[in-house]
């Protein structure tokens, strides 16, 4: 076979795969479904099927959803259309854990989740690479759905300085433990407002690794006396340099907090 050829298989075989793909979920999906409940009819983990919005659409209508506490989610490409069909479900109510790394979600599918009248139990949020702004912030900083959340992973998004500072002031978090916002855009505006916010007692692990931080935000965290219960500050690959570096090994010498910041 020619090198050219060759190359024209290679291009055939990746349509076929993407034709396949994007159709795989275009019939009835319930078997899957329940095949991949646990046994204790609690958790429903679809992880990578690609079940696409059509899929989630199927999803949103079974009434199996009412036993289940943790969905998998995570790369479906359920896209905001897929979220908004899942949200408007009954079914769902008794949700307490959603994974939903993955699925293009944007602005309009964190809409839905902050507008859903039967999301408002939730304990964890997982929203890795959903392409979400300071639009789907601002949503989430009025709504009441997230007063029993205890885990909300905002990480690889698009989230910039206004946002981390509407994150950082919102009071809609009272039982929050865990925020991560490890690669976003908040630089030393969503650091600093962080470092002087009193709306986080609970929290014990503050993830913000990657964010463009210099030594102004990153010492303002390191020294900020607002977070009684916290564990772990990640300031992992930002811009810091000595004042940062010092702050943290005068933090983590007390052994109270540990400070990453390599």
């Amino acid at each position: 076979m020619s090198a050219s050829q060759t190359k024209l298989s290679l291009m055939a075989t990746f349509l076929l795969l993407i034709f396949l793909t994007s159709s795989a979920w275009s019939e009835d999906i319930s078997a899957l479904v329940a095949k991949r409940v646990s046994q204790d009819g609690k958790t429903l983990d679809l992880s990578g099927l690609n079940i696409g919005t059509s899929g989630a659409k199927q999803l949103a209508k079974m009434e199996l959803l009412a036993g289940i506490t943790t969905l998998h989610l995570q790369g479906n490409n359920i896209r905001a259309r897929g979220m908004k069909a899942l949200a408007k479900s009954p079914h769902i109510a008794g949700l307490k854990h959603i994974d939903l790394w993955g699925n293009l979600l944007g602005d309009l599918g964190l809409k839905a989740i902050s507008e859903s009248l039967y999301l408002n139990q939730l304990e964890s949020l997982k929203l890795w690479k959903n392409e979400i702004s300071d639009d789907s912030i601002e949503l989430i900083v009025v709504s009441g759905n997230f007063s029993h959340l205890k885990t909300l992973m905002l990480n690889d998004n698009l989230i910039t300085p206004v946002g981390g500072a509407m994150l950082a002031s919102a009071s809609v978090f009272p039982q929050l433990l865990t925020l991560n916002l490890f690669r976003n855009d908040i630089g030393d505006g969503g650091a600093l407002a962080f470092a002087g916010s009193e709306k986080f007692p609970h929290l014990e692990l503050l993830s913000l690794g990657e964010n463009k931080i210099t030594d102004q935000g990153a010492v303002a965290l390191i020294e900020s006396q607002n977070f009684p219960r916290l564990k772990v500050l990640d300031l992992a690959m930002n811009l810091l340099g000595d004042p940062s570096m010092m702050a943290a090994f005068k933090v983590n010498r007390k052994g109270k907090v540990q400070i990453i910041y390599r």
